[in-house]
C-alpha cells in the first residue's frame, strides 16, 4: 500500500458514498453546471439487498427536475398502473382484512397538487438509473470501486484520502465535501459528529427469495401485511418474474437464517417451492447526528440521520437533504450567494428530519405482530403509514435565516393531509398548465419571481435590475389565470421552496435569501 501525492487542481465539490444521497446530490449539482467527484465503495450495486423501494412523489418531482422521472418509471419491474394498494390479510393465501387504495402517493390518475405520483422501485433499481445519467455528464467523476478515509480541512478547502480498487491510497483536494457514506461511513466521525437518539430492541429478519409460482388470490398489492395468525410480518414483489421479498419483524437472525422456508411459509399460508437469495437482519435505529457538518464539510442523508423504514421516509429524507445544499453550494460557487447560504442546510433541514424520524418511529408502534385483525384498527393505526402527503409535501423551512421572517406554516399538524400553502418557506403550490405540463417545469435554475409581472412592469424592472446587479440569475413567470396565489409575487428557490411572499415585488429583500444579510428583524 502507498499514498500517492495530491492531484493537482481543484474539485468543487467531492462526494463521499455514491447512494441514493450521493448520486442525488451529484445530479443536483450536474443541474447547475458544478463539477463533482463521486466516491463509491461499490462497483456495481446488488440486487439481493433492495433496501427502500418507496420513491416519494417528492423525490419524482426531483427526479423530473433532472429529466429522470420518465426513465425510472420505464425501468421500475413494477408499474404504477399495476397496483396502489396495500392489503392486510391473514396469509396469501387466506383472507383479505382491508385495503389501503392510493398508498404511498401512488396514482396512475393526473393531481393538481403533484407534478409526479409516487413510484414503487427497488433502490439498486434508482441507483442505476442515476449511475447511467451521471456517468454520461460532463463534470461528473464517478469513482466506482473507491472510498474515502478520510479528510482534512483548513480554511481554504478540504483534502480527502481516497484508497482505490488496488488498496492504494491518493488524495484530493475540494472545497467542499459530502458525507454521504451512510452509517457506518468515515465522514461522521471525520468531522466529530455524533449520533444521538435510540435503537428499538426487538430484532427484524429480512429476506429476498425467488418464487416463480408463487401468486395470490388477493389480487395486485405494492405489499401484503400478514397478521393476526402465528407468523406475521410483511412480503411483496420485487418484479413480476418472480422475486420476492419479506420482512419478518421481531425474528433474530439465527432464528431467521434457520428458519427463513418456515417463515416464508407463513406468510404464504403453505409450504412454497423458492430459492432463497439473501438474508439481512437489522435494528431500526432513530437517531439523528448532533451537527450536519463543520466548515466545508457537509452531512447528507443517512450519514446525518437513520430512521425505521416504516412509511418509506428514509431514501427520500436523503434526497432532500442532498438537494438542499446542493443548490446552495452551486449558487455560492456562482457567485451569486454568501457562503452564509451554506449555514441554513442544517437550519432547514433537521427540522425536517426530526418530523421524518418521529413520524417513522409512530409507525413503529403498530407493527404486523401488534395488528389484530381486524380492518377498523387497521385503518386507524396505519393510515399515516401509507398516506402521508402531509409530511412528504407539506414540510416548511419556515424560520430559516434566509427565508422572509413571518408567521408562516409550522410542521403538518396531521402528515395524512396536505394543504397547499403560499407561505414562505413552504413548497410552491403545484398547478397544471393549459398544455399539460406543470407548473414546475417553468421555473428557472436560480430564483423565479411567479406573480402578475405584466401588471407591474416598473417595480419588475426594478427587481431584475437589483438581481442582475447582484448577479443573481431571476426568471420571471405569469401563474396560470386559475392560481389562487396570481395576484401576489412569489419569490421561489431552485428546489422549488418559495423564499418570500410579496403584495409588492419592491419588498423582497434579495440579500436575506442569499445569504448575504440576515432579516430586518433580526439585525443587532
Amino acid at each position: 500500500m502507498s499514498i500517492q501525492p495530491a492531484v493537482t487542481g481543484v474539485t468543487p465539490v467531492v462526494v463521499a458514498g455514491g447512494g441514493p444521497a450521493g448520486l442525488a446530490a451529484a445530479a443536483e449539482l450536474s443541474l447547475h453546471g458544478i463539477e463533482c467527484v463521486v466516491v463509491e465503495p461499490r462497483p456495481q450495486v446488488s440486487h439481493r439487498r433492495p433496501r427502500a423501494k418507496t420513491t416519494s412523489v417528492r423525490t419524482m418531482e426531483h427526479l423530473r427536475r433532472w429529466g429522470l422521472a420518465g426513465q425510472l418509471r420505464a425501468t421500475a419491474p413494477l408499474k404504477v398502473a399495476w397496483s396502489q394498494r396495500v392489503t392486510f390479510c391473514e396469509s396469501l393465501s387466506g383472507r383479505r382484512i382491508t385495503d389501503f387504495e392510493g398508498a404511498f402517493g401512488l396514482t396512475t390518475r393526473r393531481d393538481d397538487r403533484f407534478a409526479e405520483p409516487g413510484q414503487q422501485a427497488p433502490q439498486p433499481v434508482v441507483e442505476e438509473v442515476l449511475r447511467n445519467r451521471l456517468g454520461a455528464r460532463p463534470g461528473v467523476g464517478l469513482r466506482l470501486g473507491h472510498a474515502v478515509t478520510a479528510l482534512a480541512q483548513d480554511d481554504e478547502g478540504v483534502t480527502v484520502t481516497v484508497r482505490d480498487p488496488g488498496g492504494d491510497r491518493y488524495r484530493l483536494r475540494a472545497r467542499y465535501v459530502l458525507g454521504c457514506d451512510g452509517a457506518s461511513g468515515v465522514v461522521r466521525d471525520q468531522v466529530g459528529a455524533q449520533y444521538v437518539g435510540r435503537s428499538d430492541p426487538r430484532p427484524n429478519f429480512n429476506v429476498v427469495f425467488r418464487a416463480r409460482g408463487l401468486d395470490t388470490h388477493l389480487g395486485p398489492a405494492v405489499q401484503y401485511w400478514v397478521v393476526g395468525g402465528p407468523t406475521t410480518g410483511l412480503i411483496g414483489r420485487l418484479d413480476l418474474a418472480g422475486n420476492w421479498w419479506a420482512v419478518f419483524p421481531g425474528v433474530e437472525a439465527g432464528y431467521g437464517t434457520a428458519h427463513a422456508s418456515e417463515l416464508i411459509a407463513g406468510l404464504v399460508g403453505a409450504p412454497s417451492e423458492h430459492e432463497l437469495l439473501a438474508t439481512d437482519p437489522w435494528t431500526a435505529r432513530m437517531q439523528i447526528a448532533d451537527s450536519f457538518g463543520r466548515g466545508r464539510v457537509f452531512l447528507v442523508g443517512e450519514s446525518a440521520h437513520v430512521n425505521p423504514p416504516w412509511g418509506g421516509h428514509g431514501f427520500n429524507t436523503s434526497v432532500g437533504d442532498a438537494v438542499n445544499i446542493a443548490w446552495k453550494i452551486a449558487a455560492v460557487e456562482h457567485g451569486w450567494a454568501a457562503a452564509e447560504l451554506l449555514a441554513s442546510y442544517e437550519d432547514e433541514r433537521r427540522g425536517v428530519v426530526g418530523q421524518t424520524v418521529a413520524s417513522a418511529e409512530s409507525n413503529l408502534r403498530a407493527l404486523a405482530g401488534d395488528l389484530p385483525a381486524d380492518a377498523e384498527a387497521i385503518q386507524r393505526l396505519k393510515r399515516p403509514e401509507f398516506h402521508s402527503l402531509g409530511l412528504v409535501l407539506g414540510y416548511s423551512y419556515a424560520g430559516s435565516p434566509v427565508i422572509q421572517p413571518c408567521a408562516g406554516q409550522g410542521p403538518a399538524a396531521d402528515p395524512t393531509s396536505y394543504t397547499p400553502s403560499a407561505d414562505p418557506g413552504a413548497r410552491l403550490p403545484h398547478a397544471w398548465l393549459s398544455d399539460g405540463t406543470s407548473l414546475y417545469d417553468q421555473l428557472g435554475t436560480g430564483f423565479t419571481v411567479l406573480g402578475p409581472v405584466r401588471a407591474r412592469p416598473t417595480a419588475i424592472a426594478g427587481l431584475a435590475d437589483r438581481a442582475r446587479g447582484l448577479g443573481i440569475p431571476l426568471a420571471l413567470r405569469e401563474p396560470p389565470p386559475d392560481y389562487p396565489w396570481r395576484d401576489e409575487f412569489l419569490l421561489v428557490r431552485p428546489d422549488q421552496h418559495i423564499a418570500w411572499r410579496a403584495a409588492d415585488p419592491v419588498s423582497i429583500d434579495l440579500e436575506v435569501v442569499t445569504g448575504r444579510s440576515t432579516p430586518a428583524g433580526d439585525r443587532a
